[in-house]
């Protein structure tokens, strides 16, 4: 048996069209499309093992002593040593500065959404 062929601009007698109920100048919400978290190039890795190699090379080609005084305190370091402890120190405080922020962020948008909930209760 087959379908008879109904073009596409008829409609049937009984049929109404669909009903827009949303309100005016709100955009309908529609489905987002999902990414795969892991597809592409891991930029961070190649970036890491760059920055490994950069750093090797840095290492290699300063090896000197260099005096360092700091708070009363002095002695005499090698240069690369004083570079990588510059920055584990700089990234160890931007890790507790960041979760500091992002916990105070989290908080707020919290307090925020509670405040929404609770109004639209009432």
């Amino acid at each position: 048996m087959t379908d008879p062929i109904i073009p596409e601009d008829s409609t049937r007698k009984d049929e109404k069209p669909p009903i827009d109920d949303s309100p005016r100048g709100v955009p309908e919400k529609r489905p987002t499309p999902e990414v795969a978290v892991d597809a592409g190039i891991p930029w961070g890795l190649i970036f890491f093992l760059i920055l490994s190699v950069l750093m090797a090379v840095f290492t290699v080609q300063n090896t000197q002593d260099v005096e360092l005084q700091f708070l009363g305190w002095s002695g005499e370091f090698p240069l690369i040593m004083i570079i990588v402890g510059v920055f584990v120190t700089a990234v160890i405080l931007d890790e507790i500065l960041g979760t500091i922020l992002r916990r105070r962020r989290r908080t707020r948008r919290l307090e925020r959404q509670e405040l929404e909930r609770y109004r639209k209760q009432k």
